[in-house]
């Protein structure tokens, strides 16, 4: 069972990080196109509008969604009784958004808040149509099934994006992608997972779950509202111009983040939940995903980070020029993310739900820090300083990692600090000489030097990569003798 359990795990992995590969190529293209239709100021009004859209998804969800997938004996009508109840509260709160989109929209002063509001209202009763089907496909780690309908659901998005943008719809254009998006998800996760919930409901089911699902529910919560706070602050404190150039910044740092640490997201956790009960073996698959995380993730965050500014000014325009200094400062937070997202679920699948809300807290309330330093120094230092607040949580979680599973925090810092510290010393230096000539060839010189480097540190991430290496060429190779 185990090696089966493996086996699923390896391929879904696999899967994912081919469809997030996609799928961020997918988005990452789709948002050129974008950028160079419409304004910064319509990037930053959208978001300004989203904020509230997205807060409401962790209340239809309450939870339940990470429960399912964390508890080991589900029933029928465990699942029915779930997706009644999200589909009530995504009603209740769609119904709360269009009452307060003129409150909203007069907060910002931005008259199409409202009207993107009255529009984006209809996305939590379709999301929650879907919550449940996504659940019981991560349960039997089917990533094949979820990165297909990702991937589709992001092109059609895009597609109709793109076109209501050429043909000068301006904001809204970025609100139908948004609700095209949601439709065409939900409808494959139907057709994906062949479940249809009955008509049967059980109260005692659904208070199984909540002893878990409750502390979920409000970590989940602020992670929202805290992660979206600066969104509201920028909006409200500038303009919706400079809440473009971050946003489309932060949006950037998130693909890259999406990329590294979604995939452990969604593998770790079931895996991890199936192997709560053996305190060797999910310790020791802990320590060998994060020294394998961190070496992978700093190839990648190294080689972007040097051509930040020949990828956003020479595929958007010279008007996303102010993006740049944004992008260099967030993509510090995508060095750790999938660290960070590793230490989260490895503390949920423990069961340790109510230590990881409190953990919550903490990391949550930190971030009000950077708003107070935002306002009376500006959007740089917040920048800065927001960056600055997620290292403490990183390194706060690694003293929980510690105080829970006796996992050593020395040996959490070397599989860190090993692979990390020829980027920070080539960042330093990328800085300090500010060479006239093209970022391409400091990232390409990265690459290779940073590839014998791990081989001379006989790193995990060294061997991954010559795995593949040797894989392809392999392929490569069949080909040629097959012609």
């Amino acid at each position: 069972m185990e090696t089966n359990l493996h086996k699923k795990s390896k391929v879904g992995l696999i899967w994912d990080l081919g469809g997030s590969f996609t799928r961020q190529f997918v988005t990452f293209f789709i948002s050129i196109v974008l950028a160079r239709l419409l304004s910064p100021a319509e990037f930053g009004t959208i978001a300004m509008a989203m904020v509230f859209v997205s807060i409401t998804q962790v209340f239809i969800d309450v939870g339940f969604t990470q429960g399912l997938i964390q508890k080991q004996d589900t029933k029928d009508i465990t699942y029915s009784s779930i997706f009644y109840i999200n589909l009530l509260i995504s009603l209740f709160f769609s119904g709360l958004i269009v009452l307060a989109a003129p409150f909203i929209g007069d907060f910002y002063d931005q008259e199409k808040v409202t009207n993107l509001l009255f529009l984006l209202a209809v996305i939590p009763p379709i999301a929650a149509l879907g919550k449940v089907h996504s659940a019981i496909l991560m349960k039997r780690l089917d990533l094949r099934s979820l990165n297909i309908r990702d991937v589709l659901a992001t092109m059609l998005g895009g597609a109709v994006g793109v076109t209501a943008a050429y043909l000068d719809f301006g904001v809204y254009s970025l609100a139908f992608q948004q609700i095209t998006t949601v439709c065409m998800s939900t409808l494959l996760l139907w057709f994906s997972s062949k479940w249809k919930p009955k008509l049967e409901y059980s109260n005692d089911e659904v208070k199984g779950l909540l002893g878990f699902s409750s502390f979920v529910f409000f970590d989940d919560l602020m992670r929202q509202i805290f992660n979206r706070i600066e969104i509201v602050f920028i909006g409200k404190m500038f303009s919706p111009t400079i809440l473009g150039f971050y946003t489309r910044a932060e949006s950037f740092s998130t693909q890259i983040k999406s990329y590294s640490t979604e995939s452990l997201r969604k593998v770790m956790f079931p895996l991890f939940s199936a192997l709560q009960h053996d305190e060797n073996k999910i310790n020791t698959t802990y320590l060998r995903v994060f020294k394998l995380a961190s070496s992978l993730n700093f190839f990648l965050v190294g080689g972007i980070y040097f051509i930040s500014k020949e990828v956003i000014v020479g595929l958007m325009g010279v008007k996303w020029y102010q993006s740049v200094v944004f992008f260099k400062i967030l993509i510090f937070i995508a060095l750790i993310s999938p660290q960070v997202a590793l230490m989260d679920k490895l503390i949920l699948a423990k069961g340790f739900a109510k230590v990881k809300f409190k953990m919550g807290v903490f990391q949550r309330f930190l971030k009000i820090v950077p708003l107070l330093i935002g306002y009376f120094y500006g959007i740089f230092y917040f920048s800065v300083s927001f960056t600055i607040s997620t290292y403490i949580v990183f390194f706060a979680y690694m003293w929980l990692i510690y105080n829970k599973l006796n996992i050593s925090i020395l040996d959490q810092l070397k599989s860190f600090f090993t692979p990390s510290i020829l980027l920070l010393v080539s960042i330093v230096a990328f800085e300090f000489l500010k060479p006239p000539y093209s970022g391409w060839y400091f990232a390409i010189a990265f690459t290779i030097i940073n590839f014998i480097y791990l081989k001379m540190i006989r790193n995990e991430g060294y061997y991954f990569l010559l795995g593949l290496l040797n894989k392809g060429k392999a392929v490569l190779f069949r080909k040629r003798s097959a012609t």
